[in-house]
C-alpha cells in the first residue's frame, strides 16, 4: 500500500516538475521573442498609433502585409537601412531597435540651460506645416527623483483619422527641487512664446523610467492621474496647467521640498529668470512679479 502511494506521489511530482519546466521554457521563449528585432519593430509602430497591418501603407520600404504578419519573414526583410529609417521616423534610438539596450527615446537635458532649450525649440518649430504640441507631465510620487518630463509632440503624418506623432523628450528635472522647479518653469514660459499648444497633467506613479527614455509615451499617457483629498476626505482630481507656475506663486511652490529654504530659493530663482527675460510671456504679465516677490519676503521673514 505504502509502495503504491509512493509511486503515485512520485509520478505526480514528476508530472508537476515537467509542467513547470515546460512553462518556464515557454515563458523564456516569449521573453526572447518580445525583445527580438521584429517584435520591437512592430511594437514601435503600434505604440505610435500605426497598426501592424498599416505599416506597409504608412511606412513603405517594400514591406508587404505578408512580411509584417510573420516575425521570421519580417526578420529577413529588416535591413539596417530600414531599421535606421524607422528609428529616425519616430526619433527613437537605433540601439533600442537593434535590441542592444532598453532606452527607447533619446532625452534632451536642459536643466540650468533654458536658453539652450529656446534655441532647440526654435529650430524644431521653424518652417513646419503642422503645429507642435507640448505636454508637461509631473509625478506626485513622494521620492525625490526625476519626476517631470516636457514632451514635444510633432505630427509626422496621418493614418485613418488620427495623427501619427513623433515625440521629443526634454527631461533631467526633479520638480521637487527648487532650482529644477524654476528652470523647468522657464522652459514652460519659453514654450509659451512659440506657436505651440501647451498642456499638462499630474500623475501619481513614478515616471523616472520614462524620464530616462525607457518607456513608450503612449504608456506614460495612460498612467493614473494624481488625486487629492478635500476636507471631507473625498478623492478628486484637480486639473493642472503649466501656466499656473507662471502666474500663481503658491501653485508654483506646490510640492517643492526642503521647507522654507526650498520655497524661498524657488521664488528667488523664479525672480532671477523673470528679470533675465525667461518668464516674460503673454501669459505672465508684469503684475505677477510683485506677487512672487511679496511671497518671497514672507518666507525670508519666517526663517
Amino acid at each position: 500500500m505504502l509502495e503504491e502511494l509512493a509511486n503515485v506521489l512520485g509520478k505526480e511530482a514528476i508530472k508537476r516538475f515537467g509542467d513547470w519546466f515546460i512553462q518556464k521554457l515557454s515563458g523564456n521563449k516569449k521573453a526572447v521573442e518580445a525583445n527580438s528585432i521584429p517584435n520591437r519593430f512592430i511594437r514601435l509602430f503600434e505604440k505610435h498609433g500605426v497598426h501592424r497591418n498599416q505599416i506597409p501603407r504608412f511606412f513603405g520600404y517594400g514591406l508587404s502585409l505578408a512580411d509584417v504578419t510573420n516575425s521570421d519573414v519580417l526578420l529577413a526583410k529588416l535591413t539596417p537601412e530600414i531599421l535606421q529609417a524607422a528609428s529616425e521616423l519616430f526619433a527613437v534610438r537605433m540601439e533600442w531597435m537593434e535590441c542592444v539596450d532598453n532606452q527607447i527615446y533619446q532625452t534632451h537635458n536642459f536643466y540650468k540651460r533654458p536658453e539652450d532649450y529656446a534655441e532647440y525649440l526654435a529650430k524644431l518649430v521653424i518652417g513646419r506645416k503642422h503645429h507642435i504640441f507640448a505636454n508637461v507631465i509631473i509625478s506626485t510620487y513622494k521620492l525625490r527623483e526625476e519626476d517631470a518630463l516636457l514632451i514635444l509632440e510633432e505630427p509626422i503624418g496621418e493614418i485613418g483619422d488620427s495623427d501619427v506623432i513623433r515625440y521629443h523628450l526634454c527631461g533631467g528635472w526633479v520638480s521637487k527641487y527648487w532650482k529644477s522647479r524654476a528652470d523647468l518653469t522657464a522652459c514652460i514660459a519659453i514654450t509659451g512664446n512659440q506657436p505651440i499648444f501647451l498642456k499638462g497633467r499630474k500623475v501619481s506613479p513614478q515616471i523616472n523610467s520614462y524620464c530616462e527614455g525607457e518607456g513608450f509615451i503612449a504608456d506614460l499617457y495612460n498612467l493614473p492621474l494624481a488625486v487629492k483629498r478635500d476636507w471631507l476626505f473625498r478623492r478628486h482630481y484637480k486639473p493642472w496647467h503649466p501656466d499656473e507656475w507662471l502666474n500663481n506663486p503658491r501653485d508654483y511652490l506646490d510640492g517643492v521640498d526642503e521647507g522654507i529654504f526650498g520655497k524661498a530659493s524657488a521664488l528667488d530663482r523664479w525672480l532671477y529668470h523673470y528679470d533675465k527675460g525667461n518668464l516674460q510671456t503673454i501669459t505672465c504679465h508684469p503684475s505677477n512679479r510683485p506677487e512672487f516677490a511679496a511671497l518671497l519676503e514672507e518666507y525670508r521673514q519666517a526663517r
